[in-house]
């Protein structure tokens, strides 16, 4: 590599032959290991002390020894090139795809209940040196992030509504009721939405998660039956607080229940609700072999993969 520094006509060859020659203090070895020979390095040497009109080097024995000036310059030039060198190897793995960052957008509840968590692990498991920026914000917020170019990926509970954009179904959690276990409903392994016909209901506002409340709501009605809707809570603990207590019951989807200590509150399946609450991996389709998104997208199509047997950069 030829490339000049500051000012001065000194290059980049200039400190690796004079670092080499330091470090072997005789110019017939260090011309072997430069494989060049040893008339140009010596030439090399006196032009770079001719540009800095300092000596930098003395003949001593059968070879030469650092002067003062010497072994200061000496200690300046590997720190240049050990910083030159890692500046390569960074430029390399960022065309290469395995160091940068990748703006992230999420639903909240998929990284505390869902696969996200597990993702973002895989992904630093298998390429440490790829971060990413993770972004709260509903699906529908991601679908107009993602056009916009704000973020290159996006993690929510629907799929884009049209084709502008590829998505992957992670997963399905199909959507249940959560209870007291002492709830008469709560002996069965599963019930149907008639049964829960004049129960108490707990639910989240629609405004934390509109489509979901909306779809509970309409799957209902279809059965039927109005939900006796006693109370909206906002936070996710009260609420399984007063399910414990056996105040109401509140639909949660089977995948949060694996993660939430629920003490006193069981799940059960409601056979004829048909709702399941996806994970959904979206992305711009120009960006299907981005370089820097595609080992987060091998490991969304691949999910659930095994780390045990996979080496970081696989």
């Amino acid at each position: 590599m030829s490339l000049r520094l500051g000012v001065h006509g000194i290059e980049l060859r200039h400190l690796r032959y004079f670092v080499v020659v330091a470090e072997e203090e005789n110019f017939h070895r260090a011309a072997d290991r430069l494989h060049i020979s040893q008339s140009p390095l010596s030439r090399q040497m006196r032009d770079l002390q001719t540009e800095l009109g300092v000596e930098l080097l003395e003949p001593f024995g059968r070879g030469v020894r650092l002067t003062p000036a010497g072994r200061a310059f000496a200690t300046k030039a590997n720190v240049i090139l050990d910083s030159v060198d890692a500046a390569v190897e960074e430029v390399r793995l960022i065309g290469s795809g395995k160091v940068g960052t990748i703006p992230v957008g999420f639903e909240t509840g998929t990284a505390y209940f869902g696969t996200l968590g597990s993702i973002m692990v895989a992904l630093r498991r298998l390429h440490p040196r790829i971060t990413v920026r993770l972004t709260p914000m509903s699906s529908a917020e991601q679908w107009e992030a993602l056009r916009r170019g704000e973020i290159s990926f996006g993690y929510g509970n629907y799929p884009p509504p049209d084709l502008s954009l590829n998505h992957i179904v992670v997963s399905r959690n199909p959507l249940g009721v959560v209870l007291h276990r002492n709830h008469p409903l709560a002996s069965r392994p599963h019930f149907k939405t008639e049964n829960l016909r004049g129960e108490p209901i707990l639910m989240q506002p629609r405004s934390l998660y509109p489509r979901l409340h909306d779809d509970i709501i309409a799957a209902v009605r279809r059965r039927g039956v109005d939900l006796n809707v006693v109370a909206e809570v906002t936070d996710l603990e009260a609420l399984l607080t007063l399910v414990a207590t056996g105040d109401a019951a509140s639909f949660m989807p089977e995948n949060q229940v694996r993660v939430l200590l629920l003490g006193e509150a069981v799940w059960r399946p409601v056979v004829d609700l048909d709702i399941e609450l996806t994970e959904v991996a979206m992305w711009r389709p120009e960006d299907d072999d981005a370089t820097l998104l595609r080992p987060l997208l091998d490991i969304v199509r691949a999910w659930p993969i095994d780390l045990d047997g996979a080496a970081p950069g696989d």
